[in-house]
């Protein structure tokens, strides 16, 4: 049966070493069911904080946490302005903060900041390491095939509570979708995209879990993670959109120490909605970052970014040759 080919959707693998020496995350990380549980269990301990200064470029999975523990979320503005500027506000009782798709950020002094503190690291656990933050926290299911895999660990080493919360058939529901696909992917005997319901499902889950604990298995997958395969690839992909895209780019720069989550484009001329419509049409799925919340207020210069920006995949499970195929596509697409 054909191998069908395809670039991007959902992960159905995890790149691993055999190293000893491979643990790359701090010793006091507790590993969760998702990057929002995480979130959850930090917020839980917020005692008197009763607003929380967040980025006007963001998912609502990371702004409903705090909405529903009550605390009134004000927004600082992220824009592009040849380059991208984050004008981050110390008016607020925790400040929540994060650079983008692994590049290199450069946020103000944070010193006179006398609030708490929560970074989302995500984006750029690959790329670097941070001291600013009282707590940590991200997700591992954005890099690789995980069934679960948020983190968490926090300044002072202290742990974060735990609930022994049943995942709701959660991690089940993520396997059986990435055996699918894995199948469907290798033209092994699946012929359609069913598993796209059931990962449908497991995100549904999600709702109603709560703080609860990662699968064991992502856990000590996590201690062995291939990080240099993964950065390796992810910037050897990159590399080739970029130079594709130059004029495009929300990053211009790639810092030597940079792991590419995707490579962020500004599409001009209003044509992203049309060119990411002609790409799926050609089995390359390419995702926007992010659609606007219920919660947004945001001005026409934040606005720009949402309507505008696509997240051209680079990720380790594909080549240069993928990333060649799909320039061509966005190209003629373009010349049309």
């Amino acid at each position: 049966m054909a191998v069908h080919i395809e670039i991007g959707s959902e992960f159905w693998d995890v790149p691993v070493t055999d190293k000893t020496d491979a643990a790359f995350f701090p010793q006091s990380t507790q590993w969760f069911i998702s990057g929002r549980s995480a979130l959850q269990a930090i917020i839980k301990e917020l005692n008197g904080c009763h607003t929380v200064a967040m980025p006007s470029w963001c998912c609502d999975s990371m702004i409903k946490p705090f909405v529903d523990a009550g605390l009134d979320v004000h927004f600082y503005p992220v824009y592009w302005k040849n380059g991208l500027v984050q004008e981050i506000r110390l008016d607020c009782d925790a400040l929540f903060i994060m650079d983008y798709f692994g590049y290199s950020g450069s946020l103000p002094d944070l010193k006179g900041f006398k609030g708490i503190t929560v970074r989302d690291v995500t984006h750029s656990i690959f790329s670097d390491t941070y001291t600013d933050a009282d707590y940590y926290f991200g997700s591992l299911r954005k890099w690789c095939g995980v069934w679960t895999g948020g983190y968490a660990w926090t300044e002072d080493g202290h742990k974060l509570q735990q609930e022994n919360t049943d995942d709701g058939g959660y991690a089940a529901l993520r396997e059986k979708a990435m055996q699918l696909k894995n199948r469907y992917i290798r033209g092994c005997g699946v012929t359609d995209k069913g598993y796209l319901k059931l990962y449908g499902a497991a995100e549904e889950c999600l709702e109603n879990v709560g703080v609860a604990p990662a699968a064991e298995r992502d856990i000590r997958i996590a201690e062995r993670l291939d990080v240099e395969t993964i950065k390796a690839k992810r910037r050897e992909n990159a590399e080739v959109l970029r130079s594709s895209f130059p004029n495009w780019l929300v990053f211009k720069e790639m810092n030597e120490d940079d792991c590419p989550m995707f490579v962020p484009v500004l599409v001009p001329d209003g044509k992203r909605d049309p060119l990411r419509r002609y790409l799926i049409n050609n089995g390359i799925y390419c995702p926007i970052h992010w659609p606007v919340s219920e919660y947004h207020r945001l001005d026409e210069q934040e606005q720009f970014l949402y309507d505008n920006e696509l997240s051209l995949v680079c990720d380790q499970r594909y080549t240069k040759e993928d990333m060649n195929r799909m320039a061509e596509a966005i190209k003629t697409f373009m010349e049309e």
